[in-house]
């Protein structure tokens, strides 16, 4: 049986003979595998690693080698080159041209389509679970298409086996190059791949400065900085994430700042999933997969949650907006989107890092090893983001206990038009709510503030901003009125909202008198679409309305005096309930029962 070594000697001597030019460079095999060194030193602008076209595996080469006097290919991409491999392989053997390069391919690999059960364990709960299933019924059709493109003559179907496959498919993941590189342009009919002798051979190293050189001729490498002697001469694969580099190449790299979190949401179920897609494709948001990475949250992440948590009311008043010619502007929707879109976000991604499994027994594998770094990095992203959650929660309550001391709002302009609005909510961050919070402790009360910057802004908003049945204590007489009857909370609420306006005393007050003017859509009578959607919903409210008045007038007409529940008023209030609602999750609060707090935000 032929040792590695001489299998590399033969590649070589083929390489050489069929116009390579290597004699910068050696190809020698290590404890990790075969690998390239630089003879002597390389200078930097240096081409030192040259092959012929005629040694290129392109989509031309791998039809002569498998049609028939009788039948053409049919076959384009991945399944090509596959069919190619696996014939040049298990079929043709050494009496093809291609076999010194064939036999110098690893007959294994570390990419998770090769591990153990017991190692693919360790994947549980991370995205790379659900994306080595994707890959491996990816493979499934691609071999099935195979199977029916490649004639048995060409390729026995005792050796177009699925594990075949898959060994193939790995070949080319991890060391095929576009065809572009080679053409100049991409092909048209989906024959993107090429393999290329000898510089498949080069590991990755991020940021490893290297140039192309390509002619008619000749493909190869120039480098882009010094190659000291003796050195391992790398390629750079471009920017890939260790999910990126386990699913395609069977590595991670420790401490990879490119390290990411791949998630992907979906609103297919809302029942305004239409109207937010219209949303995003005007904002220029086409997709729904997002990558985290350790810096920080990928550019359309926040505005698509933005989207995703709006309300009806929200998503009427933008598409108004939008058939105006404006572009929707969803940095400037208030604290209530903000904080919902952040609350969302940290829920999703408390419930991924939930899912991840504790690892109990690590296999002394390759393998395990490096399916272990990979979840470990993306734990670490996990705990990192919500970290920067958390703080980001804290300074947005901050700011709205903050513009709520000030009579202050963030209401859009469709909600509000009047008042003293701040444009954005990026202006009210960095001015430090929390350092004034912190600025009202005594020094002698350090480790009080330092509990402060963390619990005392969701608590005090809880307590003094949002509108909830708990504040119904701040009206005495409305308390004493409602304890006598038995009334839905929501309907309370509205009740309340009503309180508040006639109330001026009340420390809301100012916050309701602001949406005066607002409307929710059921309201707005001169759109005839709206106003039948929302009929059911008028309805409904007015019978609610008939049930409690003038019964609660009659019993209790100092607190509900006829001229400030009328029907019209208390349709206004329900959407405004409607419209505004916001739930502080538990771990924000301190909450005794763990329930989320649920109430509005009328900033």
């Amino acid at each position: 049986m032929e040792s590695n070594k001489q299998r590399l000697d033969r590649f070589v001597a083929w390489l050489v003979d069929n116009g390579a030019e290597m004699s910068r460079i050696i190809v020698r095999e290590t404890e990790h595998g075969n690998g390239v060194y630089a003879r002597d030193e390389i200078g930097e602008g240096t081409q030192y690693a040259q092959i012929p076209m005629r040694l290129v595996v392109s989509a031309r080469v791998c039809r002569e080698a498998l049609r028939t006097d009788t039948q053409e290919v049919e076959l384009t991409g991945r399944p090509l080159l596959c069919a190619f491999l696996i014939q040049q392989r298990f079929v043709t053997s050494e009496s093809s041209f291609w076999h010194p390069y064939i036999s110098i391919l690893p007959h294994e690999f570390h990419t998770p389509l090769f591990f153990t059960s017991q190692e693919l364990d360790l994947l549980r709960g991370t995205p790379m679970e659900h994306a080595v299933e994707d890959r491996r019924q990816l493979l499934r059709k691609e071999h099935a298409a195979t199977l029916r493109g490649v004639s048995d003559v060409v390729i026995p179907r005792s050796e177009l086996t699925f594990e075949n496959y898959v060994w193939a498919a790995a070949v080319v993941s991890s060391r095929a190059f576009t065809e572009s590189l080679v053409s100049g342009t991409a092909g048209s009919d989906g024959e993107t791949s090429v393999l290329l002798p000898l510089l498949d051979m080069m590991n990755h190293r991020p940021l490893t400065r290297v140039s192309w050189i390509t002619n008619d001729a000749t493909i190869g490498f120039q480098a882009g900085a010094v190659i000291e002697a003796q050195s391992e001469v790398v390629n750079n694969y471009g920017a890939k994430s260790n999910e990126e580099l386990l699913l395609g190449y069977g590595f991670c790299i420790p401490g990879n700042p490119l390290s990411c979190y791949h998630i992907k949401l979906n609103y297919s179920r809302d029942p305004q999933a239409a109207d937010k897609q219209m949303i995003l494709e005007q904002a220029h948001i086409a997709s729904c997969d997002h990558y985290i990475r350790a810096d920080g949250l990928p550019r359309d992440l926040l505005p698509m949650l933005r989207v995703m948590v709006m309300t009806e009311t929200d998503v009427y008043y933008v598409k108004q907006a939008m058939a105006r010619g404006e572009e929707p502007k969803l940095g400037q929707l208030g604290l209530r989107i903000e904080l919902r879109a952040r609350f969302l976000l940290a829920f999703l991604l408390r419930k991924k890092l939930d899912a991840l499994p504790q690892i109990e027994c690590v296999p002394s594998t390759e393998n395990g090893r490096q399916a272990v770094l990979y979840r470990k990095e993306i734990e670490s992203i996990l705990r990192s983001t919500l970290s920067d959650l958390d703080k980001s929660e804290s300074r947005l309550l901050a700011c709205a206990s903050k513009l709520f001391a000030d009579d202050l709002h963030s209401l859009p302009r469709y909600v509000c038009d009047n008042g003293q609005q701040v444009e954005t909510i990026d202006e009210q961050l960095n001015t430090s709510a929390e350092d004034r919070l912190v600025a009202e402790s005594s020094d002698d009360q350090q480790s009080r503030s330092k509990k402060s910057r963390t619990v005392l802004p969701a608590q005090q908003f809880v307590d003094d901003v949002l509108v909830t049945e708990e504040l119904f204590a701040h009206d005495a007489d409305f308390l004493a009125a409602v304890e006598q009857v038995d009334i839905d909370e929501d309907v309370l609420l509205v009740l309340f909202i009503l309180r508040i306006r006639m109330c001026s005393a009340l420390p809301w007050h100012t916050a309701v008198q602001r949406l005066e003017s607002f409307k929710h859509p059921m309201l707005v009578y001169d759109d005839p679409d709206t106003a039948e959607a929302y009929g059911e919903m008028m309805m409904e409210m007015g019978e609610v309305h008939d049930s409690l008045f003038p019964l609660l007038t009659e019993h209790f007409p100092d607190v509900f005096p006829p001229e400030n529940f009328t029907p019209e008023l208390f349709l206004w209030a329900a959407g405004v309930t409607e419209s505004f609602r916001l739930e502080v999750p538990a771990r924000c609060v301190d909450a005794a029962d763990g329930c989320d707090v649920e109430g509005l935000l009328l900033l």
